[in-house]
Formats: C-alpha cells, sequence, structure tokens
C-alpha cells in the first residue's frame, strides 16, 4: 500500500492540479479508472473551496491498494460567507465512486471516495 499527501491552496487551479494528480495515479494503477478518478476529485476538490478561505490548505491523501484507489480531501472546514454548498459535486462521486462518504469534525470536514478495480466478467 502506498500513500501521497498533496497540499493545494484554496484557488480555482488547484481544482485543475489535484485532478491531474489523480489522473497521473489512476493511470498508473488503474488505468480504466482515469477518467472517474480525475471527474471525481475534481468534484470533491471543488466542493471543498466553498469551506476553505484564503490562507487555508486543502490536502489531498491518495492511498493505493492493491484492488482499490482512496481519495480523501480534508480543508478547515470554515465555510466562505456567500459561497453556497455543491451538490451537485456529490450527485458526481455518487455515480462514478464504489464507496463515498464525509464528515465533519470541530476542526476540519474530510471527504473520502474508492475506486475498486473494476472485475472483467469471463467469457
Amino acid at each position: 500500500m502506498s500513500t501521497y499527501s498533496q497540499d493545494y491552496a484554496p484557488l480555482p487551479g488547484s481544482v485543475d492540479a489535484a485532478a491531474q494528480h489523480a489522473r497521473t495515479i489512476a493511470k498508473q494503477h488503474q488505468p480504466d479508472r482515469t477518467d472517474d478518478a480525475e471527474q471525481v476529485v475534481r468534484a470533491m476538490v471543488s466542493d471543498s473551496l466553498t469551506r476553505t478561505e484564503q490562507g487555508s490548505t486543502i490536502r489531498l491523501i491518495t492511498t493505493i491498494a492493491p484492488n482499490c484507489i482512496r481519495f480523501e480531501v480534508r480543508d478547515p472546514n470554515t465555510p466562505k460567507p456567500g459561497t453556497p454548498p455543491r451538490p451537485d459535486a456529490w450527485r458526481l462521486v455518487s455515480t462514478l465512486a464504489d464507496r463515498y462518504g464525509s464528515r465533519g469534525t470541530r476542526g476540519n470536514h474530510m471527504s473520502w471516495a474508492e475506486l475498486y478495480v473494476r472485475q472483467v466478467a469471463p467469457v
């Protein structure tokens, strides 16, 4: 099992950088889930921008296991005034991820999604 951690500033360009990171990891470990990984991370980091003020950090933690890639996005959970939540982000994540969830604590917010290796049906 391998784990990677990337920190991003709460800027729109960080969404693209995090999505590219997810795409690169998936391409190496689960090529058939490359697009799913990119879209899931893009949605979760975009959602995280609504809870992260300037000067704070968004952290993407990627864990690779033999049959699964897990993406966790952590932010300080300090909602920006006037920034609405993004329910459309979670619709996308729920469609593409095999398992997903989120939880808040007093100190932060963590969302996660897991993409499993797709089983090929015997012919």
